[in-house]
């Protein structure tokens, strides 16, 4: 049972030891006065009669406040006993709120995890995308179009060349302003595979 109940059942039992007790004290208290006021031995029977009832009314009125108070007791108890129940679920409903805030805390942690690899990743590929200046990309667009006119075993051996003398990213840009046939004639021309793939790899970092 809860202070508050406690207090409440105290406040009411008072309140009834009170009103018991002014009753009896009434009573006894009546009993000298009837004793004193009681009719002569002539008086008339009704009067006799009427006396005892008295008391019985007082003892009623007792009983009924007793029966208020003990009601008022379950009425307190009950009433306690929703609060109690109410409560409880106010701290459920706080544990899962709290939970869930705390999971979605989590999700926002990773997810900002997430996007700074991605934006890590993003740069690390921006530092290695070869980027064709305005300047220098009328001179390749010549170029490669000389390429497209040659045959492709003599575009291939000149591109090779170009990647043994560590000029990967020069032939590639040329590769990039080719047009696709004539990229994959050469590319398939090329007798060190491995050099062709590192071209492929090249002309996919191109930016312009």
């Amino acid at each position: 049972m809860s202070k508050k109940l406690m207090i409440v059942v105290v406040v009411v039992l008072a309140g009834a030891a009170f009103a018991g007790a002014f009753l009896l004290s009434r009573h006894l208290n009546m009993r000298p006065a009837e004793a004193k006021a009681a009719p002569a031995p002539d008086a008339p029977a009704a009067q006799k009669a009427a006396a005892p009832d008295v008391p019985r009314l007082e003892e009623k009125q007792l009983f009924e406040l007793i029966k208020e108070v003990r009601q008022k007791v379950r009425d307190c108890q009950k009433r306690q006993e929703e609060l109690d129940e109410q409560e409880r679920r106010v701290q459920i409903t706080r544990q899962l709120v709290e939970r869930e805030s705390q999971d979605l805390e989590n999700l926002r942690v990773q997810v900002a995890a997430s996007v700074a690899r991605l934006k890590e990743a993003q740069a690390d590929i921006e530092k290695t995308r070869t980027t064709i200046a305005k300047d220098e990309e009328v001179n390749l667009k010549r170029v490669a179009t000389v390429y497209d006119k040659m045959e492709a075993v003599a575009a291939t051996r000149i591109l090779e060349g170009m990647c043994a003398n560590k000029q990967e990213s020069d032939a590639a840009k040329i590769l990039h302003f080719m047009s696709e046939r004539s990229v994959a004639k050469v590319l398939a021309e090329f007798t060190d595979k491995n050099a062709a793939a590192k071209l492929c790899d090249q002309l996919k970092r191109i930016k312009g």
